[in-house]
Parts: C-alpha cells; structure tokens; sequence
C-alpha cells in the first residue's frame, strides 16, 4: 500500500469505500446463508422440480408482456415530459408518478374498483375476459405497477439526447413524427433497452399488489416472489429458501445486463 494512503486526504474516500464493501458483504452473506441453509442435495432436488420452472417461467412471460405494454405509453410519455410544456403540465406529472410513491398494496386495492367500471365491464360482458383472480389480472397489476415507472425512466433516456439535434433536424423539414423515429429513438437506444430491462425487472418482483386483487392460483397467478410469500405462510421453507435464490439470480442478471447494455446511457 503506498505510504500515505491514510493521510488526511485519503480517510474519507477511504471509509466510504469501506462501508461499500461492508454492505456487499452484508448481502453476499444473506445470500450465502439462504443456500447453505437449503443444502446441496435439496438445491439438487428444488431446482429440477417442474413446479419451480412452471413458475419460473409464468414470471418471465407476465413481467415480458407487461413490459411491451409499458413501453407502448411509457415511451411517448417520457418523451412529451422531457421535451415538451402544456397545460397542467406539473400535475400530469405529479399523477403519472402516483404508482411510483403509492404502495403496491394500495394499486391492487384500488383495482377492485376500476374492473367493475368501463371498459372492463364490456370487456367481460363481450369476451368473457374476465379480469381479476387470473392471469390477466396478473397482467394488470404488474403493468400499472411499472408503467409509470417506464415513463420515468424513458423520460430519463431522452433528457441525455441533446435537444438541438432535433432543433436542426426539424429545420431541415423533417416532422415531429419523422424526427423522433428517425433520430432520437436511434440516439436513445442504449437508455431505452436498458429502462426495459429494469421495467421488467420491476415486474418480475410484484407481489403486493397481486396478493390483494388476484390471490393464488397454484400454476396460474402465483409469480415467484408471490409464490414464496404463499409458501412461507405455508411454512414450505425449503420451497421459500429455494425460491429466492432464483429472484436474486434474476436480479442480478437484469441489472447486469442493464449496465452492460446502457454503457453511458445508464439510467440507473
């Protein structure tokens, strides 16, 4: 170590680095204990049962098109936020960031209301799609969940873009529309997958929400962190222990491949 490094320079970067590694040495033992806990041959046993890839994948599918459906609003709202002044236009705002600061608990209370109004209503009276303790109701909280959560991120993507790209080449007579399509998606590319990446992250980990309004299903609504709520209640821990491990893996690999993909567009 060279001479000096705790000088009176060097203390300060010194502790705060020192209470980074703590805090990942924190989490890397919580890790750590949970699959020392479950034992090798259970892990084995959890970890090729179907009943833990049948959830595994209901997670992957609902977080994947509830994450298209974000992007289909959260794009063009992130871009109206960043670029764009109208009317009320703090207001809309502070409404779009409800679901962000509202627990989830209280989105999935609230969505007993909404489905019995329009167009919920016809919905069900013509297609017999019937929105609650089903998939579809799965569906529905993960996307009100994150879709404010989308336009946050996606407004964070376009405020990086210059905007005097655009000013020349809206002067060169390209449309607003021509514009946007043509230039600043390509220019945000990086910043969008990245946001999409977290969105469906923040999908995968509902829970709150889907335990008010959808409830368990075995096979059909419970998602994985849903699923080890249901099973520690249940007292199935090794189910629980095993469960987790496979959340965190998620994690670690969306936010890994947010980075990697973001490069300097990172959004997080």
């Amino acid at each position: 170590m060279p001479r000096g490094f705790f000088s009176r320079g060097h203390v300060w970067p010194a502790f705060t680095i020192a209470l980074i590694l703590a805090a990942i040495s924190f989490y890397l033992f919580l890790i750590a204990s949970n699959w020392f806990y479950l034992g090798w041959s259970d892990t084995l046993y959890f970890f090729s049962h179907p009943r833990m890839w049948q959830r595994f994948w209901l997670t992957v599918w609902t977080s994947t098109v509830s994450m298209a459906l974000s992007l289909l609003i959260g794009i063009p709202a992130g871009y109206a936020l960043s670029r764009f002044s109208f009317p009320c236009r703090n207001l809309f705002a502070s409404i779009v960031d409800l679901p962000i600061v509202v627990s989830p608990a209280v989105i999935g209370a609230f969505l007993f209301g909404i489905t019995t109004r329009f167009p919920f209503d016809l919905i069900g009276e013509h297609y017999h799609l019937y929105i609650g303790r089903n998939i579809y109701g799965v569906l529905l909280v993960q996307f009100t969940v994150t879709c404010a959560f989308c336009a946050r991120l996606m407004k964070a993507s376009f405020d990086m873009i210059p905007e005097r790209f655009e000013t020349v080449s809206r002067s060169l007579g390209a449309s607003h529309f021509r514009t946007f399509f043509k230039l600043v998606l390509p220019m945000a590319r990086n910043g969008i997958v990245a946001s999409a990446i977290v969105v469906w992250a923040r999908a995968a980990a509902e829970w709150e929400g889907l335990m008010l309004f959808v409830g368990a299903t075995e096979g059909q609504t419970d998602i994985l962190p849903f699923a080890v709520y249901l099973d520690w209640n249940g007292g199935m821990m090794g189910w629980v222990s095993s469960m987790t491990l496979v959340c965190v893996l998620m994690a670690v690999a969306a936010m890994a491949a947010m980075r990697l993909i973001g490069g300097k567009s990172r959004v997080w």
